[in-house]
């Protein structure tokens, strides 16, 4: 099953706040990301725009392994390179574009899903992934 969403969220941070807590690959990164897995995280590569990682959630139970690119300006792009629970080329995107003092954040959210907790996960994304994801990012962004 494939869904795809898209979400819209308004935030205190900066747009180059928003890219730089999505890009923020060091050992910090779990911690600052209140759903991610300490155990899960893990950086393959990292270059100037891009970047190879695992990460993951302790529930439900998921991990995949991440390309991510943010080569175009205040914009960042996740695609899954390998997931037990994820089709290969599922990805999730967010924009940000100035607002006042802060931001407007636009997401597109497009997984399918390969196993039964996928299945289950993917359903679940269809159902609430559009209010979860944008409550989700903007606690985690207005907290910076």
């Amino acid at each position: 099953m494939r869904t795809t969403f898209e979400f819209e969220f308004v935030t205190t941070a900066t747009p180059a706040q928003v890219i730089e807590l999505m890009i923020d690959f060091s050992p910090n990164r779990p911690h600052r990301w209140p759903a991610s897995s300490v155990e899960a995280f893990e950086v393959y590569r990292l270059s100037d725009t891009e970047a190879d990682i695992r990460e993951g959630q302790n529930f439900p139970k998921l991990w995949a392994k991440w390309h991510y690119d943010w080569s175009e300006p205040n914009s960042v792009v996740l695609t899954v390179a390998e997931s037990d629970d994820f089709e290969t080329g599922g990805f999730m995107s967010l924009t940000a574009a100035p607002r006042d003092s802060g931001s407007a954040v636009r997401g597109v959210w497009q997984q399918s899903s390969k196993s039964a907790r996928g299945l289950l996960a993917v359903t679940l994304m269809r159902l609430i992934g559009r209010r979860s994801l944008s409550s989700y990012y903007k606690k985690v962004y207005d907290g910076l």
